[in-house]
């Protein structure tokens, strides 16, 4: 009995706890959440935006020269190495050529001898000339003694023979010295060809620019046709990208489009679209022109986003 009245007062007294607490909570105020204020808000709406194709490429020079040799010989000598700068007109290797300037040395005795030859035809054709006028003005004479019965025939007969033969000797003279002014011509050719053939064993930079590449070394014995340096200029690079068949019809030479490469982002121009697509990936080869100045070296990545299209997109 006394256990049951120490229960009856434990749960009481356990009540009334539970029973004052809930009237403290319904008596505390609620709390109210932080306030924003001065805040702007915008409106979510479809808006046509461009839709670009990021197409991949790699830079190239605009004019890159592969110097090859034009005679066959041994290389004598090489004075740049790749990475060197140069200049138009710089010699940049030599070939042997004991046998072209000796080729040059007989053409130009061959002149020689033909302007000697005509100095001589020169003198030759004065003289037949003066002897044709001496004759023809004998032949008059006896022309007009004759018309006056003052001169024999055969006097006459042998005045005119003389004027004939004068004649007929200044005409074969005039013929010797064209002979003598075309064999001249002759070896002043022979002279021209012998010279630009000395010429091919120097192999000069058609551009200013830098050496990318050495193919030979000095005492390398080459033919006509093999590469020996290539220099390309640094001026004006492209960038070739391929483009997909289904966006060729939207890419017009001319074209603005950003470009943008390891050195950062021009605004390129397209140069030119290759018309033949390429076999194995069906994608046509643009060029693009970069601005004069960017910095830029072959081989470096880059990629151009050429405009085909509209598409619709949620904009704030």
């Amino acid at each position: 009995m006394h256990r049951k009245r120490i229960l009856s007062v434990v749960i009481i007294t356990t009540a009334a706890g539970f029973l004052a607490a809930c009237s403290s909570q319904e008596k505390r105020p609620a709390e109210s959440g932080p306030v924003l204020t001065g805040v702007q808000t915008e409106t979510v709406r479809p808006e046509s935006a461009p839709q670009v194709y990021q197409a991949v490429g790699t830079v190239h020079s605009a004019n890159t020269a592969m110097l090859a040799a034009q005679v066959g010989g041994t290389v004598r000598e090489i004075s740049v190495q790749a990475g060197d700068h140069v200049k138009r007109g710089q010699l940049l290797a030599a070939l042997d050529d004991r046998s072209a300037r000796a080729q040059v040395q007989g053409a130009e005795a061959g002149v020689n001898e033909a302007i000697q030859g005509e100095a001589e035809v020169d003198q030759a054709v004065k003289a037949a000339t003066a002897d044709r006028q001496f004759a023809e003005a004998t032949f008059s004479r006896y022309k007009a003694l004759l018309a006056k019965n003052s001169l024999s025939r055969q006097e006459f007969d042998g005045a005119e023979a003389r004027y004939h033969s004068a004649l007929a000797n200044e005409r074969a003279m005039e013929a010797k010295r064209q002979q003598i002014l075309a064999r001249q011509q002759q070896a002043r050719s022979q002279q021209d060809s012998a010279q630009t053939f000395l010429s091919f064993s120097r192999i000069l930079s058609p551009l200013d620019g830098i050496v990318t590449a050495k193919s030979v070394d000095a005492g390398t014995v080459v033919m006509p046709g093999t590469p020996v340096l290539t220099v390309e200029e640094t001026t004006h690079y492209r960038l070739e990208a391929s483009l997909p068949e289904e966006y060729l019809a939207s890419t017009k030479a001319g074209a603005s489009v950003p470009v943008t490469t390891g050195e950062g982002q021009f605004e390129g121009r397209v140069a030119e679209v290759v018309p033949a697509a390429d076999v194995a990936s069906h994608t046509f080869l643009v060029k693009i022109d970069l601005p004069r100045g960017c910095q830029c070296r072959s081989g470096e990545y880059g990629q151009a986003s050429f405009p085909i299209g509209e598409t619709k997109q949620l904009a704030v």
